[in-house]
């Protein structure tokens, strides 16, 4: 499993990417180092022919003078055939030579006579003596459009070869030595660079196996690409756990909601059914059990409203309708509940404002909150609704003198099943879904809704919704809850 994890396979690209472009640039540099080296070679053997030339056509006897050897020797150099030189006249026979060479060690070419004679210089490479390399140059001296002589320079290529020998062994242990130093420094840097990788993998594995949820990873102190990975893994988690622990709350608090009734079911039926009883106590027993059936339908009702819309599958009928008749008519029938504790409700102001939205839903909640007033306010008090234009918007304000709500309670008032006063009975403080859908049902229409309140001054429910405007009338379409306003509940 060699090439399983990312940092084996980094470091295998990354060597075999280096390890081709250290080829390629091995190959260069052989290849022109080889080139330059025998174009120097070359360019030495035409200078040292041209001299050789030159002293040759200074002619006192048949052939070059006699100081011709010595000055070869001095310009050239001597021995072991580092250079040496012949001279042919015109017919091709030997006329003088260095020393160091015979002419049986390297008789002139066929090749090299035949460009002679057409005045074009040969650059040949032999082997001599089983493995010396030689490079000669044959360069034609014409007159008149006749060879006269033949200058023939030769040098050993022994010290080209063994300077590219030299350097290929070097390219041959250098090039690999590099691969095997870069492969255990890119596995170490890669391991380096992917450890908040494998602190991410393992604190996941660690939640998967049921650990902690409240596991963070470490933030790089620099963010780069990494520290954008741990920042989001972190926020995801912040998510998740909020999220578990909404689960679990929600099914605590939903079970406790459901048992109660149950229980009352349970225990009443048992009482009724264990002796005669009289038509009178049945029915009250019958009375009582509709009200519990009743009271678990409609928190079912409201658990599968809020259901949906955490799914993105609670689509509101929407079509344009005036706020004021709206809020009118909720608050002439919640005149009827009011009665009874002797409160007020007053239209403080209200003015027509024409929005898009599903009048049963926005009933509901106006009825919610208006009702919500009426119950927590004391007998003699007072609710007020107002409805005014703003910027485009349509402003709903809902005000009691109530008992008002905590601080520390009103950052939690729309979680679902929360209660201000843990110890009211479900009968007083209802199933505790009602915020929650008021506050679905605002976000839907693509408004919102806040509060504000202080113990003993009663409180404030702010409902802001779009206006609609002439032409968007959309009667007979759908409005759902936008993406961007999930239910986000705070823990407590």
């Amino acid at each position: 499993m060699p090439f399983t994890s990312i940092r084996s396979k980094l470091t295998a690209w990354y060597v075999s990417l280096l390890g081709i472009v250290l080829i390629l640039f091995s190959l260069f540099l052989f290849f022109f180092l080889s080139k330059r080296l025998y174009e120097s070679v070359d360019h030495s053997l035409k200078v040292s022919a041209a001299v050789v030339a030159k002293s040759a056509t200074m002619k006192i006897t048949q052939y070059p003078f006699s100081g011709l050897e010595n000055f070869f020797d001095q310009i050239i150099g001597r021995g072991q055939l580092n250079k040496f030189y012949r001279i042919y006249d015109g017919s091709g026979n030997v006329g003088s030579r260095s020393r160091n060479l015979t002419a049986s060690q390297f008789p002139l070419s066929q090749t090299a006579y035949s460009n002679a004679t057409k005045g074009e210089t040969t650059y040949e490479t032999a082997i001599i003596e089983g493995d010396h390399p030689i490079r000669i140059i044959t360069m034609p001296l014409v007159e008149d459009g006749k060879l006269v002589n033949l200058v023939q320079v030769g040098t050993s290529l022994k010290a080209v070869q063994d300077t590219l020998n030299n350097l290929r062994i070097f390219l041959w242990t250098a090039v690999p030595s590099v691969l095997l130093l870069t492969t255990v420094i890119g596995r170490f840097l890669a391991r380096r660079a992917l450890n908040p990788v494998a602190k991410i993998t393992q604190t996941a594995r660690e939640i998967a196996m049921g650990a902690d949820l409240g596991s963070r990873i470490p933030v790089p102190t620099v963010k780069d690409e990494i520290g954008q990975l741990a920042l989001t893994f972190n926020s995801m988690m912040d998510r998740l756990e909020r999220t578990f622990i909404l689960m679990r709350q929600f099914s605590s608090d939903a079970s406790h909601e459901l048992r109660t009734p149950l229980t009352v079911l349970k225990g009443q039926s048992e009482l009724i059914l264990s002796k005669e009883r009289k038509p009178e106590e049945y029915q009250d027993v019958l009375s009582s059990n509709l009200e519990e059936i009743t009271y678990m339908s409609k928190v079912l009702e409201d658990l599968f409203l809020l259901s949906k819309s955490d799914e993105q599958q609670a689509p509101l009928k929407s079509e344009e309708l005036d706020l004021k008749n709206l809020l009118e008519e909720v608050c002439k029938h919640a005149e009827i509940f009011a009665e009874a504790k002797n409160i007020k409700i007053t239209i403080a102001y209200i003015e027509p404002v024409n929005i898009l939205g599903d009048p049963v839903r926005l009933r509901q909640m106006f009825w919610n909150i208006i009702y919500n007033g009426i119950k927590y306010t004391p007998e003699g008090g007072e609710v007020k609704v107002s409805l005014q234009e703003r910027e485009e918007k349509a402003f709903v304000r809902v005000q009691d003198n109530g008992i008002g709500i905590p601080a520390k309670d009103l950052p939690f008032i729309f979680d679902r099943f929360y209660r201000v006063d843990k110890a009211r009975s479900r009968n007083e403080g209802g199933s505790g879904l009602g915020l929650s859908i008021c506050k679905f049902i605002a976000e839907a229409h693509q408004g919102n809704i806040t509060v504000e309140s202080e113990t003993g001054n009663g409180t404030k429910f702010n409902i802001c919704l779009p206006k609609s405007h002439s032409g968007d009338s959309g009667k007979g379409k759908y409005i759902s809850k936008p993406k961007e306003m999930k239910k986000e509940t705070k823990t407590h």
